[in-house]
């Protein structure tokens, strides 16, 4: 397994995540939590904790149909035990991920 990086570009967080650059682009817009660091040229720099909630909100739009609007609360409002249950839900997603592309390996 490869180790991994520590910034990753917009390209990269949108093929691993599987969302459109437009819609990071919207999302950083609209989610404050979403902000990834820019260099002068205005390159967006993402972390893994960026792809991890990118991934979170993928999830809770795609699978929970909840609005941006519900997420910035969500999110603004977060409670531990809503963040433990979605941790696990990314860590389950991200698990069958891996075993799918093992999968397809064999």
């Amino acid at each position: 397994m490869e180790p991994e990086k520590v910034y990753y570009s917009i390209a990269q967080v949108s093929q691993l995540t599987g969302v459109s650059l437009p819609t990071l682009r919207y999302w950083e817009k609209e989610i404050a939590q979403l902000h990834p660091k820019t260099n002068e040229h205005q390159t967006r720099f993402y972390t893994t904790d960026d792809i991890e909630l990118i991934r979170r909100i993928k999830n809770l739009r795609e699978e929970q149909h909840l609005s941006l609007t519900a997420i910035r609360n969500l999110l603004n409002n977060s409670r531990p035990q809503i963040d433990r249950r979605q941790r696990i839900i990314d860590r389950l997603t991200k698990i069958r991920q891996e075993l799918v592309e093992l999968r397809d390996l064999m």
